[in-house]
């Protein structure tokens, strides 16, 4: 009998264990509804999209580059550099995150931290040849076409065919961003 008891307390405590378990794993669920923002002003609207996002992004570094976009070119760049910073001060940050990085800081018409970016995200991935395709379209952009014109060297010796890369480095000539 006593050995039934030890053996029923055993078991209580286990399943109680892993329901506090669950309970404190559990990640929230999130309902989104259009009564979160209706009559809301544009910035509490978007506030309340963004965080619901920042939970959904986890720690997916795409999630929240995407994010810490919206809060930068939105004009909280102080929120959203702060986003960029341990997006890219985590030791798993690789090439696609400073590329992405980069396209943000061009759209923000920051050359220099664009320029940066790009760089550092070549020196991860050297033979991206799409990635040297749109820096070299951004570099063109941004008055620099000798740089251009190497990138684009560059990437047509390694991938001569792919359309995207005509397109992309005449459209820069245009003035029409890299898509």
């Amino acid at each position: 009998m006593q050995r039934f008891r030890l053996i029923a307390v055993g078991l209580a405590c286990l399943v109680s264990g892993a329901m506090v378990h669950a309970a404190l794993v559990q990640k929230p669920r999130l309902v989104f509804g259009v009564d979160q923002i209706r009559e809301k002003e544009a910035r509490e609207a978007a506030t309340a999209l963004l965080e619901g996002a920042w939970a959904l992004a986890e720690n997916g570094s795409w999630e929240r580059l995407a994010v810490g976009r919206a809060w930068y070119l939105g004009g909280d760049k102080a929120k959203g550099q702060q986003i960029f910073d341990a997006v890219t001060n985590d030791r798993k940050v690789e090439s696609s995150d400073w590329f992405r990085l980069g396209r943000i800081y061009a759209e923000a018409g920051e050359w220099d931290k664009a320029k940066t970016a790009f760089d550092k995200s070549l020196a991860l991935s050297p033979k991206d040849d799409s990635g040297m395709i749109e820096y070299g379209a951004w570099a063109n952009l941004n008055k620099e076409r000798a740089k251009a014109e190497e990138l684009f060297d560059r990437a047509m010796k390694r991938n001569p065919r792919e359309f995207w890369h005509w397109v992309n480095a005449a459209g820069s000539f245009l003035g029409v961003p890299p898509q």
